[in-house]
């Protein structure tokens, strides 16, 4: 089914706004914070004849008091951060930038991020080093990992989805491409190690995705409403996951996705707690083997998208995704609440929206109360 649809209300063409502080110490107990973003890859150099990046994205939030702030570097790469609260702050960085490779103009952004930085004491000064990843054309726009609350049972997570969109001005098949979770606790900078893996069908044509696009894959693609009022209806998803030795429902009148690899479950369920999906192609998803706890293994840089998310989001450390992939971290919501991530609309190309693509889920998502299968509203601005 095509989605063309778009829904909102207004466009976020302002970034962040920094939330209100539930303490209120005195200007006395305030500390600043300078930083100073530098690209020792020679592609800042090469287009401005210097290391340090102006105009970057700095975006930092406070550890136990949850103030998110956000600024941009002056032509020196610095920007400062004044009058903040003592604590341990996440620094999260991004910069857009249009190169031309080989006669082809190239999208990329500049990506960096440091964790638990301790500000106390004193004001603190520090250098973030900022690395290229590619921009996606194929992305997740909407994950619903979070479950619903329901009056009958006690737990209700069937109703999960996670939508895919299509970011570019071209034509593109999902044919082959593959969704998988990332396992956490593997230290290993080729592969990750994934719980579940499951392909989209098709010989390499058979299931386009238009421009400006979505496609929603459903752990069950039924109406879960008359499970749980407030959950979502899923009737009409484009592909469902099935695990056909499982005793799983299967809706005849929807693809269903090709089992790779389900190391457990009577469902594909992404926890509802914390996890990393990844959306990726290979030619061969056997070819990497198996770890030795049972789960299948991809290569990094097969990844075309990847979305780290927690409950808690002060544990960074827990992050399963590297920063090239994913250099930020979303959710910060407790399980069956019912709420949803939610890529943010950068800008709108001539009616097409665009997404914003930043490989920083700390800065490319935000939280929805609600999913919203199959179309977007941005609740950031309402």
């Amino acid at each position: 089914m095509n989605r063309k649809l778009v829904c909102f209300f207004l466009l976020p063409f302002l970034w962040f706004v920094s939330c209100t502080e539930n303490v209120t110490p005195p200007d006395s107990m305030r500390l600043d914070l300078k930083v100073t973003v530098v690209d020792t890859t020679g592609i800042t150099a090469g287009m401005t004849g210097r290391d340090e990046v102006q105009d970057a994205k700095i975006f930092i939030n406070s550890v136990t008091y949850y103030n998110y702030f956000d600024t941009l570097t002056d032509s020196g790469g610095q920007a400062s951060f004044e009058k903040i609260l003592p604590d341990q702050y996440n620094i999260s960085v991004t910069k857009k930038i249009v190169q031309t490779i080989e006669g082809k103009t190239v999208e990329r952004v500049l990506n960096g991020q440091m964790s638990n930085i301790e500000i106390s004491g004193g004001d603190t000064e520090v250098t973030v080093y900022v690395q290229p990843a590619s921009l996606g054309k194929l992305i997740f726009s909407e994950i619903y990992y979070n479950g619903s609350p329901s009056r009958i049972r006690p737990n209700y997570y069937h109703d999960q989805f996670t939508e895919i969109y299509n970011n570019s001005t071209d034509t593109l098949y999902l044919d082959g491409k593959i969704i998988c979770d990332a396992e956490y606790g593997y230290i290993d900078e080729k592969y990750i190690h994934c719980v579940h893996a499951n392909q989209f069908p098709g010989t390499g044509k058979d299931y386009p995705i238009l421009p400006g696009e979505m496609k929603i894959v459903a752990q069950d693609a039924i109406d879960h409403t008359f499970f749980v009022p407030v959950s979502v209806n899923l009737s009409n998803a484009d592909f469902e996951y099935y695990v056909y030795d499982q005793d799983d429902v299967d809706v005849p009148s929807v693809t269903n996705m090709v089992r790779i690899h389900h190391k457990y479950g009577r469902d594909v369920l992404y926890s509802v707690m914390n996890c990393a999906v990844v959306l990726l192609e290979v030619e061969d998803p056997y070819a990497y083997g198996y770890d030795n706890y049972e789960c299948i293994k991809f290569p990094k840089s097969a990844i075309m998208d990847g979305v780290d998310y927690r409950d808690n989001l002060q544990e960074v450390e827990y992050k399963r995704l590297d920063p090239s992939i994913d250099a930020g971290l979303t959710g910060g919501f407790p399980m069956y609440s019912n709420k949803s991530i939610h890529r943010r609309i950068d800008y709108i190309d001539n009616g097409r929206v665009v997404l914003m693509d930043n490989n920083n889920s700390t800065i490319d998502f935000q939280v929805l109360n609600h999913p919203t299968p199959g179309y977007f509203f941005d609740e950031a601005v309402k």
